[in-house]
């Protein structure tokens, strides 16, 4: 099966974010799961995931030796978060609809060659790219900033599960769905409404908030640097990006 959190940190730089867990018992007593499969749990956590007008996730995972931490609240418009990986730097992430800002900080600049005295030029500011195609900057983010497409990743780990133990995430009993050999799963709140807590695998996603209010708002226009769609230096920042 597919990394889920493999699959999340993909196309992108960005530290770990895991929150604990510890062992607690399942109370067979009004346990809204207990009939159900561990598949039919996973369907209706994820149709759940789906419905949210927002939610937010985070967490880490290794890719190439390299540790990749995300953060990011996601609603049916778009996204705000952040990506980053320790020795490549971070980039703040900024989607409404097709349009995507990205805020890379100084060691990200310093990591793609760009003099030291230029950086005062870049510094703070936000590259704008808009498109639709598959080779656009939008595309190479749109599994992040969308549930469905979000959803689309995890699909592999959503089927052929089987129920595991229970424990706390953030504080919430949490029932773990797992696959036959154990080595990924995910866990969702024991309730008539399931929702994703956490996915496992070769790293560690958390989601919470689902619901809050998310404000997603375009940088001002003083701080922003439009890449045209096609530019040269758009193609060049998405290879970089899915590169890291």
């Amino acid at each position: 099966m597919t990394s889920a959190a493999a699959v999340i940190a993909a196309g992108a730089a960005c530290g770990t974010f895991a929150l604990s867990a510890t062992a607690a018992p399942l109370a067979p007593a009004g346990n809204p799961l207990a009939r159900l499969t561990a598949d039919q749990i996973a369907k209706k956590a994820v149709t759940d995931l789906k419905a949210a007008a927002s939610f937010h996730y985070h967490g880490s995972t290794k890719e190439s030796g390299q540790t990749l931490a995300i953060s990011m609240s996601v609603t049916h418009k778009g996204c705000t978060g952040s990506i980053r990986d320790g020795s490549h730097g971070t980039v703040a992430i900024l989607g409404i609809g097709n349009t995507v800002w990205l805020q890379p900080n100084n060691t990200f600049w310093e990591y793609v060659g760009l003099p030291a005295s230029d950086l005062s030029a870049v510094q703070g500011k936000w590259l704008k790219t808009t498109g639709t195609g598959s080779n656009s900057v939008s595309a190479a983010f749109a599994p992040l900033c969308n549930a469905n497409k979000l959803v689309s990743t995890l699909a592999p780990q959503l089927t052929g599960l089987v129920k595991g133990e229970t424990i706390k995430v953030s504080g919430h009993p949490a029932l773990q769905l797992k696959n036959s050999s154990g080595a990924e799963s995910i866990y969702v709140s024991i309730s008539s409404k399931p929702e994703i807590l956490r996915t496992s695998d070769n790293g560690t996603i958390n989601f919470s908030a689902y619901g809050a209010r998310v404000t997603l708002t375009p940088p001002p226009a003083a701080d922003v640097i439009t890449l045209p769609s096609g530019s040269s230096s758009a193609n060049s920042l998405q290879r970089l990006l899915r590169g890291m």
